[in-house]
């Protein structure tokens, strides 16, 4: 404001020296004067605008974000597996000699067994020397092992218990060959023996 004031004074006194001079230049008006003190110090307050310095905007406050905290640090530790204890091997079953019982029990002579008998005829059907064993099933009079020798279409009659039988050839001549079956012996019949089986024709 201060400075307006002089520049103002000083415009002032450049246009009174005219006034004092030999060649009686006309001294302008009041209203001039204020006109020119107006602009110029529109002009000042322009330039001193300018010069002012802008303002810093005030950064804004940061905002807190909150951690978030870190998964690999919040996992439970992972404990490996302990390996399964090794069992130690189950003891060995008591074998059971009860099979081995039986069979020596068995093992004994058709001809040694108490108990009804009945006689069998036993007719060798094959062209071989027949060799035929008889193993008969366990009856309240025990159990045991028979065998019959036959010659090429030969037959033989014999005496055995009543029972149920396995029966296991072995056949040599011209074809050799293996014949078995079972049968029941329960009465007197005849048994034809093939190269390959054995026919009980009363049964039938």
């Amino acid at each position: 404001m201060k400075r307006s004031m002089l520049v103002l004074l000083a415009l002032l006194v450049v246009l009174a020296l005219p006034a004092c001079s030999a060649f009686g230049e006309p001294t302008p008006s009041v209203a001039e004067l204020q006109a020119t003190a107006m602009a110029n110090a529109q002009t000042q307050g322009a330039v001193t605008a300018t010069a002012q310095p802008t303002p810093t905007p005030i950064p804004p406050t940061p905002t807190l974000i909150p951690v978030q905290p870190n998964p690999t640090l919040t996992q439970p530790l992972l404990v490996p597996p302990t390996q399964p204890a090794v069992l130690a091997p189950a003891a060995a079953a008591p074998v059971d000699d009860s099979a081995a019982v039986d069979d020596n029990e068995c093992s004994g002579s058709l001809d040694e067994m108490d108990g009804p008998r009945v006689d069998v005829t036993f007719v060798n059907a094959t062209d071989g020397d027949l060799s035929l064993y008889l193993y008969n099933y366990k009856t309240e009079h025990g159990c045991g092992v028979g065998n019959v020798t036959l010659g090429p279409s030969d037959t033989v009659t014999t005496s055995v218990p009543q029972a149920c039988y396995d029966f296991y050839g072995w056949i040599t001549g011209p074809k050799d060959s293996t014949p078995a079956g079972y049968g029941c012996l329960t009465f007197d019949q005849t048994v034809k023996v093939k190269p390959d089986t054995l026919v009980f024709p009363d049964q039938r």
